[in-house]
């Protein structure tokens, strides 16, 4: 590659990795974090209770936008190895490598106050992989949904160096090692690709739609193109329903999923596919008591009530103390007609959370109207009235 198409590339990766960190919601090599599921070793650690405190301070950190803190936590030297490891060949000059890390480090600060702008962070856990990294595990989440982030840090100094919003495929540095390797990967056709890349910058979507169908298919196919106009769309306020529609088609030939695609589906009530959405996740938001509820609710709607029941029931074990887990596992029971747990869930948000349940919260739910009709109901009713 030459050194002029290195410097345009650079260029165009920087500007864009602000929005390759967004995160909408409710989707590990050896080297560096991968855009699969981490497996971890079976070892001791003992600095768990050190990586809960970081992670703690992280947390209010974020919620807290505390700018000087957060910076504080990214190391730019990591970030500049790690992109040396993904892509040496592509980062063999120090001081483009280390302006490229110093960008990074800048930008993924201002994603991580942007989120905080609009959502509240919640950390989950997380995991030692290998000996030298730590895969931390976040929700976030407002009154619109949940998304989910891995942040990946150094065993040895607990400090930032990478950052992924797993509703996209790839992590801050995956993308920018693979969306350069595009670049080289397609030479012949980098006019192609620049041309699809502004018309996405100038949020001219029409354009974009006509020249990503146009696209030969070996780069339609590309994983890291898709990721990033998924990434791009996803902060539009405008929606382009013809681009959503192409780049959905993309990501089913390509087998892929995100989680920013399951309300299209439920849009068009096909359940079947917003399950797969949230079944792309990693384990660790699949395990998250919101997103067992979220499987529970889409299964129940699936008339597939018996995943649905447990869904609903694993959502409360993994979080006996939030009620809308129980809300959530009430819904799924009037929709199945098990009345009788619809009953236990009632008596449980009344004894445990002080619910009021009167019918005219219980009509808000769907199908509630057979639940008071029927005998369990009336029984309870009459059995409320006597004690």
């Amino acid at each position: 590659m030459s050194k002029g198409c290195f410097s345009w590339i650079h260029i165009v990766v920087v500007a864009f990795i602000c929005i390759l960190n967004g995160c909408a919601g409710t989707s590990s090599q050896e080297a560096a974090p991968s855009v699969n599921t981490p497996k971890s070793l079976e070892v001791t650690e003992p600095d768990t209770l050190t990586r809960f405190g970081f992670n703690q301070g992280l947390e209010n950190d974020l919620n807290d936008k505390n700018l000087s803190r957060l910076q504080s936590k990214i190391d730019v030297l990591l970030i500049a190895q790690q992109l040396r490891t993904l892509q040496p060949q592509q980062f063999l000059n120090p001081l483009i490598t280390a302006k490229t890390a110093a960008d990074i480090k800048q930008q993924l600060v201002s994603g991580m106050l942007e989120l905080s702008n609009t959502f509240t962070w919640h950390y989950l856990h997380s995991e030692l992989i290998g000996s030298d990294k730590i895969a931390a595990y976040y929700r976030i989440d407002n009154d619109e949904g949940y998304s989910y982030i891995t942040f990946w840090l150094s065993a040895d100094s607990y400090k930032i160096y990478d950052f992924h919003p797993v509703s996209f495929h790839f992590s801050t540095l995956n993308f920018v090692g693979e969306f350069t390797q595009l670049f080289t990967k397609y030479s012949d056709r980098q006019a192609q690709l620049a041309e699809l890349i502004l018309a996405s910058q100038k949020n001219e979507w029409d354009t974009v739609t006509a020249l990503y169908q146009a696209l030969d298919a070996d780069i339609k196919a590309e994983p890291v193109l898709n990721d990033f106009l998924l990434r791009k769309y996803s902060q539009m306020k405008n929606d382009s329903p013809e681009f959503m529609a192409a780049l959905i088609r993309s990501y089913e030939q390509q087998n892929l999923s995100s989680l920013l695609f399951e309300s299209y589906y439920i849009q068009q009530d096909n359940f079947t596919q917003a399950i797969k959405m949230v079944e792309g996740l990693p384990e660790f938001a699949r395990q998250d008591s919101k997103m067992l509820s979220e499987m529970a609710i889409l299964y129940a709607y699936n008339q597939d009530f018996e995943p649905a029941v447990l869904h609903g029931r694993r959502a409360i074990f993994a979080a006996p103390n939030d009620n809308e887990a129980y809300f959530v596992l009430l819904q799924v029971s009037l929709l199945a007609k098990d009345y009788d747990l619809s009953i236990e869930l009632i008596e449980v948000l009344i004894s445990k959370f002080d619910f009021i349940m009167g019918q005219d919260v219980i009509a808000e739910f769907d199908d509630s109207a057979n639940f008071m009709r029927s005998d369990q109901y009336q029984q309870w009713l009459k059995t409320r009235s006597l004690s």
